[in-house]
């Protein structure tokens, strides 16, 4: 055995012919690694594999010890009893993976999240063109994994209690609530929506509002009491590396003195200590001791300047001419906080301490990724939930701000509470399209709503033609196809549109009624089936009138017609009338007409406009 592998990174252990030839092959893709393998089936050895005669057991917890991960070329029954005495906890175990003797599977057995099985088992599948097992619920269902949120960035989980309760609430599906105001805000793909069940919030007295099950929380902030109560009874709270501490201190200094002006600077101002990334001084500090100390008590490096840089820098406090005098800079913590966070604002001004210490504290700057907008322009369907498409809900989720019609907005309430929503009534639509572009153009991910199908009477034409006649930066736009007023009227009427039909809305707004009554005669002329939108409102009355006479000059007047209300939404009303008695009925502007060409019957409350099938396959129908 290797004495000398504590602490190394991966470990391969395999105890068969086949395995060990894999195991030489993975160790060759995976590099530094040690490979261990039986003495019968090794006459010569290389560097990095290791023989053994002693039995596997004793080899397989020799390794358990030393190394971070292992790699075991053998069944998973035979691994669990191996390293079964070795166990721990997620903490401490190492990360194991199984591979077996074919290669055709890389299992993550133990340690998937902290022990980093689960990143191993996709690096040696990859590496073996295998197929990797991962049954870590987290990963399995594409969702956070709390445990190992943040931990790229070094971020620290102040206390891990919650974690168990709060994975399986993320998991569960339960509602959970992020707040953050410190650290990378990269810790999601930005090519994937947050889970459907995990919320961001700005602000923690609106997660507090929500009634969440649990938070993740993700700040360098102090939470006291106040906070404390207004969070969920499960959350995390995680310490990013945010903050940058710039010290000046005297020769001789203490490790002692030091501390204690820290902690006192961050106590008054309301920060922790867990999220200091690193200390900043003057180059003449290399080697005080006290200061040494400390950094290496907290295990923070430091970054050094040197006078005449820190002299150029802008700080806020007054210049002091002592330390002018004996460093050569007016200023030694302050302007070293400053170039060292790539910040020009500090959250703690320059400090003193006993004459001997000075503090200052600069958030860190956080080189963000570039916000990239996007235009959704949804159709809703026609009203009911059950109605709207996955992709349609998918968009809303993914979006920041949502913009739509009054009436619109409040059929989707319930898809918007952690939403910014933008509500306006009757004829802003121009105003509506404009701000929604304008949003997307600034970075933010917006869903502009649509009854129906945004492309039919819908808000899609309007936005084209906007970006089409303005200068300006062109959004990402995607159209969410919705389920439009006249494929649900149908739906409930039967089957009336089953072959040629024109939809021609009623409303003289945007479009002449001249040109509105040219279309309705074509139409009818033309023996279409005919949908009408718009047909009537408070202002507008003669318009369905003339309308009806205009198709009369053309269909007989037991023409079938359908007349659908509020399709799938509260209030529905479906009556099936004639063209002669169409204005009988109430009609509105949340109603639908479909009226029926020379080939339309009804059957059994049923509007039925054959497509043809009769007149070529008849027989075999009738048969």
């Amino acid at each position: 055995m290797d004495t000398d592998s504590k602490n190394k990174e991966t470990a391969i252990v395999a105890i068969t012919k086949r395995g060990v030839e894999l195991g030489r092959r993975l160790r060759l893709l995976l590099p530094g690694a040690h490979l261990y393998l039986p003495e019968r089936w090794t006459p010569r050895v290389t560097t990095g594999e290791h023989a053994f005669s002693s039995p596997v057991k004793g080899v397989v917890g020799e390794v358990f010890r030393q190394y971070h991960h292992l790699v075991l070329i053998m069944a998973v029954g035979i691994a669990v009893r191996l390293i079964a005495d070795g166990l721990q906890d997620k903490h401490h175990d190492p990360g194991v993976v199984v591979v077996d003797d074919s290669g055709a599977f890389v299992i993550s057995l133990l340690s998937g999240h902290e022990g980093g099985a689960n990143r191993l088992a996709q690096k040696v599948a990859a590496a073996l063109g295998a197929l990797p097992v991962v049954t870590t619920a987290s990963e399995a269902s594409g969702t956070i994994s709390v445990d190992l949120l943040g931990k790229e960035f070094n971020w620290e989980i102040e206390d891990d209690t919650n974690v168990t309760r709060v994975s399986a609430s993320v998991v569960n599906g339960e509602p959970v609530g992020v707040y953050q105001d410190a650290g990378e805000r990269n810790w999601w793909p930005e090519e994937r929506p947050l889970p459907e069940n995990v919320n961001i919030f700005n602000s923690i007295e609106a997660l507090h509002q929500s009634n969440l099950r649990a938070a993740l929380i993700i700040t360098d902030r102090v939470l006291d009491e106040e906070k404390l109560a207004l969070l969920p009874r499960h959350t995390v709270v995680y310490r990013p590396k945010s903050l940058v501490v710039g010290i000046g201190c005297n020769r001789g200094t203490s490790c002692s003195q030091i501390e204690e002006a820290v902690t006192a600077v961050f106590l008054t101002h309301g920060i922790t200590t867990k999220s200091i990334r690193n200390i900043a001084t003057i180059n003449l500090k290399k080697d005080e001791t006290g200061l040494l100390e400390f950094a290496r008590k907290y295990r923070l490096p430091i970054e050094y300047f040197d006078k005449e840089t820190l002299r150029l820098t802008n700080f806020p406090s007054t210049p002091s001419p002592i330390a002018l005098k004996y460093v050569g800079t007016p200023a030694v913590c302050e302007s070293a906080a400053i170039l060292s966070s790539g910040n020009h604002s500090l959250i703690a001004p320059k400090t003193s301490f006993a004459r001997t210490v000075t503090v200052a504290v600069a958030p860190l700057t956080v080189e963000q990724p570039e916000k990239k907008g996007k235009l959704f322009l949804v159709g809703i369907g026609p009203g009911s939930h059950e109605h709207m498409t996955l992709r349609a809900r998918e968009a809303i989720e993914q979006s920041e701000v949502v913009v739509g019609y009054t009436t619109y907005i409040k059929l989707i309430e319930p898809f918007l509470q952690t939403k910014e929503v933008i509500a306006t009534g009757m004829s802003a639509e121009v105003e509506r399209a404009s701000m929604a572009i304008s949003l997307a153009r600034a970075g933010e991910k917006v869903a502009f709503v649509s009854s129906g199908d945004s492309g039919i009477y819908g808000m899609a034409g309007l936005v084209g033609e906007i970006l089409r006649d303005q200068r300006g930066v062109t959004p990402d736009i995607e159209v969410v196809p919705g389920v439009t007023s006249l494929v649900a009227a149908a739906a409930l009427l039967g089957s009336p549109i089953t072959i040629d039909f024109a939809a021609i809305s009623l409303s003289d707004y945007l479009v002449s009624w001249q040109d509105i009554t040219r279309r309705l005669k074509m139409a009818a002329e033309g023996d279409f089936v005919i949908i009408l939108y718009n047909p009537r409102s408070r202002k507008r009355q003669h318009q369905l009138t003339e309308a009806k006479q205009i198709i009369l000059e053309h269909c007989s007047p037991s023409t079938p017609v359908g007349i659908v209300t509020n399709a799938y939404r509260k209030n529905q009303e479906v009556v099936i009338t004639t063209l002669e008695h169409m204005l009988d009925h109430e009609i509105g502007m949340d109603t639908i007409i479909i009226i029926g060409n020379s080939t339309t019957s009804v059957y059994k409350g049923w509007m039925l406009t054959p497509r043809g099938y009769r007149a070529k396959y008849g027989r075999e129908i009738s048969e």
